[in-house]
C-alpha cells in the first residue's frame, strides 16, 4: 500500500451517509482511493473528544473511541498515514442539547484543511438535506424554520419535495450533478446574496450566515455537504457559469 495515498471520509452516522456515498464515488472517484468510517455522534461528541487529544488526530480519535462494527475492518487494514487528505461530514444537529455556535465555529475554522487536521462540511440542518429539494427553481431559497429541523420533523419534512434524491440507489450521475450545481450556488447565495455564482462557498462564511439567520429569524437555509465536496474535489469537471 503506498503512502499517503487514500483519501478519507468520516461521517457522523452509519446508515444514510453511507448510502449516499456510494453513489456520488460511483460517479466521480476511483473506489479504490477513497474510504469511510463513521464517528456514531454527533460534532458536539466529537468537539469533546478534540479537547482530549493534543495532537487532534481524528483517525486516532475514532479508532480510540470507537463504538462502530463496520469501522474494524478499516482500522485493521490501514493507519493514519496511508492518507493525504481528511474530509469529515457532520450534521447542524440545531436542536441537539449540547448544540453550541462557538464550539461548532471552532470546529470548522480548527478542520478547514484537508491536507492537515481535516476539512469539515455541514449539512444544514442534517444529512437529509441531501433530498430537500422542493424543486429545482425555487431550491436556493428555501429554508426551513428552526423548529422543523427536529430529528423526526425533518427527515419527514424532506420527503415533501421532488422524488428524484429520495432513493440514493437511483442517482445517476446526472442527478448527482444536477445536486452539484444547486448546492454550490446555493452555498453562493447563503454568503453574499448572489445567483450563478459557482465559486467554492467557504464552510466558515456559511455558518456565520446560517448562525445569524437562526438569530435573526430562527431560519435555517437548506444545504447539503455531499455535494459541496464533490465540487471542492472535481470543480473542474463542471462547467455551470457557461450555462
Amino acid at each position: 500500500m503506498n503512502i499517503k495515498s487514500f483519501i478519507l471520509c468520516v461521517f457522523e452516522g452509519e446508515v444514510r451517509e453511507p448510502l449516499y456515498f456510494n453513489g456520488l464515488k460511483q460517479c466521480f472517484f476511483d473506489e479504490q482511493s477513497i474510504v469511510y468510517c463513521c464517528f456514531g455522534n454527533n460534532i458536539y461528541e466529537l468537539h469533546s473528544k478534540m479537547l482530549e487529544d493534543e495532537d487532534l488526530d481524528i483517525f486516532e480519535i475514532i479508532k480510540d473511541n470507537n463504538t462502530v462494527d463496520s469501522n474494524k475492518d478499516l482500522f485493521e487494514k490501514f493507519s493514519r498515514d496511508d492518507f493525504n487528505q481528511i474530509f469529515l461530514f457532520f450534521d447542524f444537529e440545531f436542536h441537539d442539547d449540547k448544540f453550541s455556535s462557538e464550539d461548532l465555529t471552532k470546529m470548522v475554522e480548527t478542520f478547514n484543511e484537508e491536507t492537515e487536521f481535516g476539512k469539515l462540511f455541514v449539512s444544514y440542518p442534517m444529512v437529509e438535506a441531501i433530498r430537500d429539494v422542493p424543486c429545482h427553481n425555487s431550491f436556493i431559497e428555501h429554508k426551513i424554520k428552526t423548529e422543523q429541523s427536529k430529528g423526526k420533523v425533518y427527515k419527514n419534512l424532506s420527503t415533501q419535495g421532488m422524488t428524484d434524491y429520495l432513493d440514493p440507489r437511483k442517482i445517476g450521475k446526472e442527478r448527482w450533478t444536477d445536486l452539484v450545481r444547486l448546492n454550490v450556488e446555493k452555498g453562493n447565495f447563503i454568503q453574499d446574496g448572489t445567483r450563478n455564482n459557482f465559486e467554492n462557498p467557504e464552510q466558515s462564511d456559511v455558518l456565520d450566515c446560517q448562525l445569524k439567520l437562526v438569530e435573526g429569524s430562527n431560519e435555517v437555509y437548506v444545504l447539503s455537504a455531499f455535494p459541496l465536496f464533490v465540487y471542492h474535489q472535481k470543480g473542474s469537471q463542471f462547467n455551470f457559469a457557461k450555462q
